[in-house]
C-alpha cells in the first residue's frame, strides 16, 4: 500500500482548491446579474432565496462523494472531456442567450439563468477535472439540476404556497443533501435523511410560530441550513474522529491540461455570459397609491354601478397566506353608442388582488392568474391614468372560449404592508350576460403555454395584428376609478 506524503497531500490540494476557485470565479462573474437579482427578490420577500442555500447543500452532498472514492480505474481520455465538457457549456450559453430571452415576462418565476448557472458549473467540472471524475458526483447533478426555481414554485402551489410549505421544501431538499453525503450504506443515508427532517421540521415550526412576520427566507434557509449543519456534521465526527486528514483522490487532469481548459473555454464562456443582459420582464410599473381603506373593495365611480361581488381564495397558494382576491362587476348606468353601437350598457369586471408583499406580482405578472393554453395575447400598451398611476393595457383572443377580452391593469402600494393590483376585463360580447373569463390559473395549461414558446417562440403566443376595441373605454373608466379612491367617494 503506497503512502502519500505530507507535501504530495498539500501539492494535491493546492491543485484541487485552485480549479474550484476557478469554476466559482467563473460562476459568479458569468452569472453577476442574476445573483444581484436574487439578492433583490430576497430582499423584496417574493421567495427567491432559497437559491443561495443549493451550493452549500451541493458542498456538503459532494464532501460525502468524495470521501467515498476509491478504486477508480486510472482511465482518461482528454479529447472525451473537451468535447463533453465543451457541449455542456454551449448548452448553458444556449439557455441563457437564446432560451432566457423568450420567457421574459415569466422571468422571476423561472429562473432560467439559474438552471444555465449549474449547467455552466457541471461543464467547467468535466474540463477541470475530466469526465470519469465528475460522473462519480451525478447525485449533486441532479441535486442542483432538480432545484429548478419553475419546479419548485409548481410543487410550492401544489402544497399550499404558505411559508411553512417553502420551509418545509428547503428541509427535505437538506435531507436529500445529507443523505447523499452520509449515504456510504442505506441504513446511515435513511438514518441521516430522518434525523435532518425531524431536526429541521422542529425548527420550522419554532421559527414560523415564534416569528410569524418573518419573511419568507427566513424560514427557508434558517431551518433547513441549521439541521443540515448540525446532522452533517455530527456524522463527520462520529466517522472520522481520531482519523488522519483524508488524502483527496488524485486528479487524471494534470494541472496543465486544467490551465489550458480554463483559459480557452472556461474562460471565454464566462466572458460571453457576463455580457448577456437579463431579458425584459415587462414589468407594470408601481405606483403610490391612496392610504389604505380597510377593505379589499374599490370605489365604484360615478356613472357606474356594481351589480355583483366575487371572492376567490387560490391567490393563498401563490401569493401568501394573506392575500386576497375579489371581483366586482360594474356596469354603466347609461349606455354610449361609442361603447357600444347598439346602445348596451357596459359591464366590466374590476378585480382588485391584495397582497402584502408587492414584488410577489413580479413572480407571477397578470396572465399568470388566466388559462391561456389556447389563448393569444396582443403587445401591451403603456397608459396614464392620472395621479402618477401607469396602467397596461392588452388584448387576449381566446380560441377555447371563442371571445376577445381586454385587461388594463396597474399596481399600486396602499400604505407600507399593502399593495393592490387592480385590473378592469372586459369582453367582445356586450350582451348582459355574457360570461367572462374567470382567474383560475392553470399549472397544465400554463405549462403547455411555455411548451409552445419553448418550441415555436413567443410568436406563437403573440396576438400580431390586435384591435384595441376597448382601450378609449377602460382608459377613461380606470383614470375615474383612480380618482374615486383618492376621493374615497
Amino acid at each position: 500500500m503506497s503512502t502519500v506524503t505530507t507535501a504530495e497531500r498539500a501539492a494535491l490540494f493546492a491543485h484541487t482548491s485552485a480549479r474550484w476557485t476557478v469554476i466559482v470565479a467563473a460562476t459568479v462573474l458569468g452569472y453577476w446579474s442574476t445573483w444581484e437579482q436574487l439578492l433583490t427578490e430576497i430582499s423584496r420577500g417574493t421567495g427567491g432565496g432559497y437559491v443561495l442555500l443549493v451550493p452549500p447543500f451541493a458542498v456538503l452532498a459532494a464532501e460525502g462523494v468524495t470521501r467515498r472514492r476509491r478504486g477508480e480505474l486510472p482511465i482518461h481520455d482528454r479529447q472525451t472531456d473537451r468535447i463533453v465538457g465543451g457541449a455542456v457549456l454551449l448548452i448553458a450559453l444556449a439557455v441563457k442567450w437564446l432560451l432566457l430571452p423568450r420567457y421574459g415576462p415569466n422571468y422571476q418565476m423561472m429562473h432560467l439563468d439559474v438552471l444555465s448557472a449549474w449547467t455552466f458549473v457541471i461543464g467547467a467540472c468535466v474540463l477541470l477535472f475530466g469526465l470519469r471524475v465528475a460522473s462519480r458526483y451525478w447525485p449533486v447533478w441532479l441535486l442542483l439540476l432538480g432545484t429548478s426555481p419553475l419546479f419548485y414554485r409548481a410543487v410550492l402551489v401544489q402544497l399550499g404556497g404558505t411559508k411553512f410549505a417553502a420551509g418545509f421544501l428547503m428541509v427535505l431538499l437538506g435531507a436529500i443533501a445529507i443523505a447523499v453525503a452520509v449515504g456510504r450504506t442505506r441504513r446511515r443515508a435513511l438514518i441521516g435523511f430522518s434525523a435532518t427532517m425531524l431536526l429541521g421540521l422542529a425548527l420550522l415550526f419554532a421559527v414560523t410560530i415564534r416569528y410569524p412576520d418573518a419573511r419568507v427566507a427566513v424560514a427557508q434557509i434558517v431551518p433547513s441550513g441549521t439541521a443540515a449543519l448540525v446532522v452533517g456534521g455530527a456524522f463527520y465526527l462520529y466517522r472520522y474522529r481520531g482519523l488522519a486528514p483524508r488524502t483527496l483522490p488524485p486528479n487524471p487532469v494534470s494541472p496543465r491540461e486544467a490551465t489550458r481548459s480554463a483559459l480557452f473555454l472556461v474562460a471565454p464562456a464566462a466572458l460571453v455570459l457576463a455580457v448577456l443582459p437579463l431579458p425584459d420582464q415587462q414589468l407594470t410599473p408601481v405606483s403610490v397609491g391612496p392610504p389604505p381603506s380597510g377593505t379589499v373593495t374599490q370605489v365604484v365611480p360615478t356613472g357606474w354601478y356594481q351589480i355583483d361581488s366575487i371572492d376567490y381564495d387560490w391567490p393563498r397558494r401563490y401569493f401568501g397566506s394573506t392575500a386576497q382576491l375579489r371581483r366586482q362587476m360594474i356596469r354603466a348606468v347609461e349606455p354610449r353608442t361609442d361603447w357600444d353601437r347598439l346602445s348596451r350598457p357596459r359591464t366590466v369586471a374590476v378585480q382588485t388582488l391584495q397582497v402584502r408583499r408587492v414584488g410577489v406580482f413580479e413572480v407571477y405578472p397578470v396572465q399568470t392568474s388566466y388559462d391561456l393554453g389556447r389563448a393569444r395575447v396582443s403587445p401591451k400598451i403603456r397608459v396614464d391614468l392620472g395621479h402618477g398611476v401607469q396602467a397596461d393595457f392588452f388584448t387576449v383572443v381566446d380560441d377555447e372560449l371563442l371571445l376577445t377580452w381586454s385587461l388594463m391593469n396597474f399596481i399600486w402600494t396602499r400604505g407600507d404592508a399593502l399593495a393592490q393590483r387592480v385590473s378592469l376585463l372586459t369582453v367582445d360580447n356586450h350582451e348582459l350576460d355574457a360570461p367572462f373569463p374567470q382567474p383560475t390559473p392553470n399549472m397544465a395549461s400554463n405549462g403547455r403555454n411555455l411548451l409552445s414558446v419553448f418550441l415555436r417562440g413567443r410568436a406563437s403566443v403573440e396576438d400580431s395584428d390586435p384591435e384595441y376595441k376597448d382601450l378609449d373605454m377602460l382608459t377613461e373608466l380606470g383614470r375615474d376609478l383612480v380618482e374615486a379612491q383618492w376621493r374615497g367617494i
